[in-house]
């Protein structure tokens, strides 16, 4: 188990190391108590059980001083990760010559459950849990995900609050779909990608598309059946659509990686 532990830790102090983050020895020494700790950590993770697995000897106030007061730029992090991300995609695709590589750029929403108890962490609230089909006491958070040849990394995530939040802390709301597209906006567009946005229906809007196209993206999503288009110019929903003018012939069945996906031919329209 012992030599396990020091492989996670060499491969964490690399990573952190090859992102060169600009901060001070003692920094960089929390930093990666609390990366190797969050891998200890069992169960309910907060600082003191990180502490405990890591068997650190400093006292806590010292490793909580790091996240509240410290002088270090988590955004200088980001940055430095995201083109890491970037770099080691550019790289396997030198290496298998790719003249058109396809990137997919995945986005969603999740939820971070939380004990009911738990009142005086910022950002907490009740969230609708698909999974679960109920609101649960929770954090939200929309993340994007990139996928390009054999590499898959997380790209970057923004958090939700609801409107009655961000009214009582005074910050600007943000739904969801604007969080989606700040997170598309943060992919650096290059003429060598294609890239493919893939969201869910709740995602789907009329804004999304066209950040998309802006940015010579490519969106897939569902539609909601109650969505209206304006397939030459007249309003239309898409189930009265789909039952009135789409036949069974207008349909092609194409297999990706064993997911079928029917792509519509619209030769009526």
């Amino acid at each position: 188990m012992s030599n396990i532990m020091v492989t996670f830790y060499s491969h964490i102090v690399n990573f952190i190391l090859a992102l060169q983050p600009q901060i001070s020895k003692p920094q960089m020494n929390h930093m990666l108590t609390f990366m190797h700790g969050i891998i200890l950590t069992d169960g309910r993770i907060n600082v003191p059980q990180i502490r405990r697995s890591t068997s650190e000897n400093r006292d806590l106030s010292c490793m909580t001083r790091f996240l509240n007061e410290s002088l270090w730029c988590p955004n200088r992090v980001t940055r430095r990760r995201l083109q890491f991300v970037m770099n080691h995609i550019q790289k396997s695709r030198s290496e298998t010559g790719d003249t058109r590589p396809i990137v997919f750029f995945i986005v969603d929403d999740t939820q971070c459950k939380k004990d009911c108890t738990t009142k005086r962490m910022e950002g907490l609230d009740n969230h609708y849990y698909h999974s679960d089909g109920k609101t649960i006491w929770s954090h939200c958070v929309v993340t994007a995900h990139v996928v390009s040849e054999n590499n898959s990394f997380a790209w970057d995530f923004r958090s939700y609050f609801q409107k009655l939040y961000c009214q009582k802390e005074g910050i600007s709301f943000k739904s969801k779909n604007d969080l989606t597209i700040e997170l598309i906006n943060s992919y650096p567009v290059s003429d060598d990608d294609q890239v493919y946005v893939l969201v869910d229906s709740w995602y789907t809007s009329k804004k999304l598309i066209e950040t998309c196209y802006q940015k010579g993206f490519h969106p897939i999503g569902g539609l909601r059946t109650n969505r209206k288009i304006y397939p030459a110019g007249v309003g239309i929903k898409i189930s009265d659509l789909a039952s009135t003018y789409i036949e069974s012939t207008d349909l092609r069945p194409v297999t990706v990686n064993v997911i079928l996906i029917k792509f519509i031919r619209m030769k009526a329209i």
